[in-house]
């Protein structure tokens, strides 16, 4: 107000973090678990995956360890996806960002894939995120 300017261009309104009762996350209630302790029993990130799974724009996440166990879960499901693929090459590839290859050489769903990629790279550039 004293510098005749908005202070922030931008302000996002988001949702709290509160315990599988609804009360709000406290050390003096002992209802705030210890980050690290979290993220060194689960990962990084099925901590991070669950956060984003159980926020709802702009409303309130009830956190508990089960539900940061289904990111764990599905971490774990990419890995071993990523694990299977990897099996089942038949020579690695040295460097994939030089490998040259045309839009009819992709299948139907790897071109369905890509478009949806660019669609959300545009959307972010428009909304200011990239």
């Amino acid at each position: 107000e004293f510098m005749d300017h908005h202070p922030f261009p931008e302000i996002y309104i988001h949702g709290m973090v509160k315990d599988e009762q609804g009360r709000w996350m406290s050390k003096s209630l002992g209802n705030s678990p210890d980050p690290i302790e979290i993220i060194d029993k689960f990962g990084a990130d099925a901590v991070r995956f669950s956060m984003i799974l159980i926020t709802a724009q702009g409303q309130d996440a009830y956190f508990s360890e089960e539900k940061v166990a289904i990111g764990r879960n599905f971490a774990n499901k990419i890995w071993n996806a990523a694990r299977f693929m990897q099996m089942h090459t038949q020579e690695p590839i040295e460097k994939p960002h030089a490998l040259a290859f045309t839009e009819l050489a992709l299948s139907a769903d790897d071109q369905h894939i890509l478009a949806k990629l660019n669609s959300t790279i545009a959307s972010l550039r428009s909304a200011r995120v990239l």
